[in-house]
């Protein structure tokens, strides 16, 4: 846990608009609970989600000059805590801090590899894989089975159709893997349901836990405070 007096703790409600895309950034939020999905908006209206964070990385990050503007719209998928503060307040801290500066670092590298691995995961593995490694994701984040989603969501972080979503859906049910209501997946087989999850749940997993402890090596032999 960070400690910093400038930090605040609060509330995400689901769909709430933490960022916009082509927007300055206020404020850098780190999940305790829950998953923000950064999205890019076509044209056309579309969505489709380019990445998503949990308690493993942080929305706004970043650390330089004066303004900084978001490349996505962050919008809270699954509801939870966490912990606020300016940009400006955690870019003060940062440049008293290495400790601070390797917290903003790794949670860009987490992003990194997350809009990474969407990329090559949207252009390649089929809607269903997508679904399960998409579903698997939220369930660490949110730390629940049941999960407060609907396919109207669900399809535009996916970017397709509404109807794909419900046939996806449909087929992870018969396999008694998931059990969908109005408004909610609920997570039955988890092991199942790795099993039918495309490589890159596994991929994602593996970069997040090599990123936080490339982190903690270099906060360690650096020290908490510049020179």
């Amino acid at each position: 846990m960070l400690c910093c007096p400038h930090f605040t703790q609060v509330r995400l409600k689901q769909q709430a608009v933490l960022q916009e895309a082509e927007r300055p950034i206020a404020h850098i939020h780190f999940p305790i609970e829950g998953m923000i999905s950064l999205v890019a908006t076509l044209k056309t209206g579309e969505t489709i989600e380019i990445a998503a964070i949990g308690r493993e990385g942080a929305i706004g990050t970043k650390i330089g000059l004066q303004p900084q503007f978001a490349f996505a719209t962050a919008i809270v998928q699954l509801p939870g805590t966490a912990l606020r503060i300016s940009l400006d307040k955690f870019q003060q801290a940062a440049s008293k801090s290495l400790a601070i500066t390797h917290v903003a670092t790794c949670a860009t590298d987490v992003m990194t590899a997350n809009l990474q691995q969407s990329a090559a995961c949207n252009a390649i593995h089929p809607v269903e894989a997508r679904l399960a490694r998409w579903l698997l994701h939220a369930r660490d984040r949110y730390s629940r089975d049941e999960l407060p989603l609907t396919q109207e969501f669900l399809s535009m972080m996916l970017g397709v159709r509404r109807t794909t979503v419900s046939l996806a859906a449909t087929a992870l049910q018969n396999l008694q893997l998931v059990r969908y209501r109005r408004g909610k997946i609920e997570i039955k087989d988890r092991e199942g349901l790795k099993a039918v999850a495309c490589e890159c749940y596994d991929a994602v997993r593996r970069n997040i836990d090599i990123i936080v402890a490339n982190a903690k090596l270099a906060k360690n032999s650096n020290g908490a405070r510049r020179d």
